[in-house]
């Protein structure tokens, strides 16, 4: 496993040491052997919906998560979601003189945590049922913090127990797109210096904001940020009506995540509205809605008309970007948003912005140009450039 990693995510000596000594197997007692080392999250626990609430990562996003957490001995670490597996991960990379605190709101989570680290032999791990919302100040502060759920809010709890110059992985789930981004804490401020377009399942608990998914014609659903408001109606309207297309001349590797991760967090700066459009796989070709980019497109909506990404024309290179738009302006529209992907291409293509997040109330003197998102507790800015 560890070499199937390290062939598509290199990683640092102490993290790699770390992945060949942690055995992934004695956190999936359920699983044969074999089956608990492919590079792929399992779930562990579900709820009366089917939803998961317990899961052990995908190996090679825990490698780069730990990677970008740049761990180091002697230091105290809290992990917000519990597996057992990457707390063993840190704990080995702390040592015996730093500590692991690892908190989880289920506790059938958190018992099987408990049996799955005393099996492994990481008895020093402080494994407790608690929301994550609020951290652990009884053990703050901390040098490290990891987030494995996505959040669609920064706490200032979090911002409150992480040390000045100490560093958090957040799953940022941010007007319908998720980016686990790695932030330093400079200033009082979060400021990232890594992202990678990895998910995870939503934040439960007592003061979550909830994340808003709205179901359209055809099979279609769109997730949206919860300021942001959709005449579901109107669009399922403009969904039974003609569509109009155009092409942007822009080639991609329909696998190549990272880019389209950056075109994502484009789109998300330069259009008022996004989310991300999904589709049931028999709606591809039957539907309102033909085949987009996997797991879901990027997407933009007015009143009565919708415009989205979807994958066109083969090349040698790869897929062209195209655009479908529905609606009474969707030539306009759909005009709209093949611009901004053509502007990306000639302007930001491969490269990732910049994301700070500040706690409410704090106001930067010189901050740098961007776009601002308003969250429950804190303010996002990205920058480019």
């Amino acid at each position: 496993m560890v070499e199937r990693i390290l062939a598509a995510e290199p990683v640092s000596a102490p993290v790699e040491a770390a992945m060949r000594t942690v055995p992934r197997e004695l956190f999936l007692p359920d699983l044969p052997p074999e089956a608990a080392y492919q590079d792929q999250a399992v779930v562990t626990k579900r709820d009366i919906y089917k939803n998961p609430v317990g899961s052990v990562s995908q190996p090679s996003v825990v490698a780069a998560m730990l990677e970008a957490l740049r761990v180091e001995p002697g230091q105290r670490i809290l992990e917000l979601g519990s597996g057992g597996y990457e707390a063993a991960l840190l704990a080995r990379l702390t040592g015996r003189t730093g500590s692991v605190v690892s908190l989880d709101l289920e506790e059938t989570v958190v018992r099987r945590t408990h049996e799955c680290l005393g099996t492994a032999g990481y008895t020093g791990i402080t494994a407790l049922v608690s929301n994550g919302r609020f951290g652990f100040g009884l053990r703050a502060p901390y040098d490290r913090i990891v987030v494995t759920f996505d959040t669609p809010d920064v706490p200032q709890d979090w911002f409150d127990q992480l040390v000045e110059g100490g560093r958090i992985i957040i799953p940022l789930h941010l007007r319908g797109l998720t980016h686990t981004v790695a932030f330093a804490k400079v200033g009082g401020i979060l400021t990232s210096d890594a992202i990678r377009p990895f998910a995870f399942g939503p934040m439960q608990g007592f003061g979550v904001p909830r994340r808003t998914t709205v179901t359209l014609a055809g099979g279609a659903r769109l997730d949206v940020g919860p300021d942001q408001d959709v005449d579901v109606d109107a669009l399922c309207a403009a969904l039974a009506g003609p569509r109009h297309t155009v092409g942007t001349g822009v080639i991609v590797a329909p696998d190549d995540t990272l880019l389209l991760s950056s075109l994502d967090l484009w789109l998300a700066t330069a259009q008022p509205t996004l989310g991300r459009l999904h589709t049931d796989t028999p709606t591809y070709q039957t539907g309102p809605v033909t085949e987009t980019i996997p797991p879901g497109a990027p997407a933009i909506w007015t009143d009565a008309t919708l415009a989205f990404l979807a994958l066109g024309h083969t090349t040698g290179d790869g897929l062209e970007i195209g655009v479908i738009a529905y609606g009474p302006d969707r030539t306009r529209l759909a005009d709209q948003l093949a611009h901004d992907v053509r502007v990306w291409n000639t302007e930001h293509r491969g490269e990732l912005p910049t994301i700070h997040v500040y706690p409410r109330g704090v106001v930067e003197k010189s901050p740098p140009p961007g776009r601002r998102f308003d969250l429950p507790s804190a303010q996002v800015l990205i920058s480019w450039g």
